[in-house]
């Protein structure tokens, strides 16, 4: 009898060697979160309130690394030279998509590097006016600006708002000059002064200057109204499409991390825009929730990449 006992256990023991160790519950150790922008703005605000969540949903640990350099790109080529394991997480929004067109020799390739996991939130940005401007729709802003007969002017201080800007002007067959400022909220400052006529920016930004009278808003860039401001209409409803140069947030990974993973962090990115809590933070930061699917965000990545190559193009943006 001992001896039959025996031999059962022996042959479970090969089968399980034969079989290979048996794979640890994903995350047995901490994740890391790559982020390319600084601590304390919107995108990390958004980082670590996801980071926060996947601890709650998956019982592991997510730590929030901000890699902050080049626009986003240090934090994305570090992903993308990391061992493709799900250790190594990329936050970072669809204008990573647009990056080949800005910057040249980047040592990584967003497209074949990176895989987009799964979308959260969309960012949108807002068209601002000086309150004193007469325009009170983007209809009387591109009657207004043709009237100017080629003296009109925007400002802008990141690929984003010159995209905007630039689809903008050229649908609306507006002659403009761009001025060129260091952040968003000198050219704002300038829109409020009267010293430019209108500015693209952040929704955060741009309706804590509108509450203070300081501008007016005429559109948002997302494809439907923002839930934080539905009374503003939207760019793309108003015959001004944006493509994908509206970021669009998401998760990435590695090429060649194993799909269970990729699987498990799709499912609780999901379940976290799903909460009650993180719909509140999200509208609360001018952001609209965004979940979707595997195949969604990387068709919205595709269409970003087609969007900014026509941008760039029809805004001169030599790659630097």
């Amino acid at each position: 009898m001992r001896k039959s006992v025996l031999s059962i256990v022996g042959a479970g023991l090969a089968l399980a060697i034969a079989a290979g160790p048996a794979l640890a519950e994903y995350p047995e150790k901490p994740v890391r979160i790559m982020l390319g922008f600084a601590a304390g703005g919107g995108a990390d605000l958004l980082a670590r309130w996801y980071a926060d969540k996947l601890q709650l949903v998956s019982g592991g640990t997510f730590i929030v690394e901000n890699k902050v350099g080049a626009s986003g790109n240090l934090a994305a080529d570090a992903t993308a030279k990391a061992r493709p394991d799900g250790y190594t997480i990329l936050f970072t929004s669809s204008v990573a998509a647009g990056n080949p067109y800005v910057y040249k020799n980047l040592p990584f390739d967003v497209l074949k590097d990176l895989v987009p996991i799964m979308s959260f939130a969309e960012t949108p940005f807002v068209l601002t006016v000086a309150p004193t401007n007469p325009a009170k729709s983007v209809a009387e802003l591109t009657a207004f600006l043709k009237g100017k007969n080629g003296k009109g002017t925007y400002g802008w201080a990141t690929t984003v708002t010159l995209a905007n800007a630039t689809i903008y002007t050229s649908k609306a067959g507006i002659d403009v000059t761009p001025v060129g400022y260091k952040v968003t909220g000198n050219a704002v400052s300038d829109v409020t002064a009267g010293q430019i006529d209108f500015a693209f920016a952040d929704t955060i930004f741009a309706s804590g200057q509108a509450r203070q009278g300081r501008v007016k808003l005429l559109a948002v860039t997302s494809e439907t109204r923002t839930l934080g401001m539905p009374e503003i209409p939207s760019m793309p409803e108003l015959g001004f499409a944006t493509g994908g140069t509206t970021p669009l947030w998401g998760v990435w990974a590695p090429t060649g991390a194993p799909q269970e993973i990729l699987d498990k962090l799709s499912k609780w990115v999901n379940e976290i825009t799903a909460m009650p809590a993180t719909r509140e933070f999200l509208i609360s930061q001018g952001a609209n929730p965004a979940p979707g699917t595997p195949g969604s965000f990387k068709r919205k990545i595709d269409e970003a990449a087609k969007s900014w190559e026509e941008v760039t193009k029809l805004a001169k943006i030599e790659p630097q």
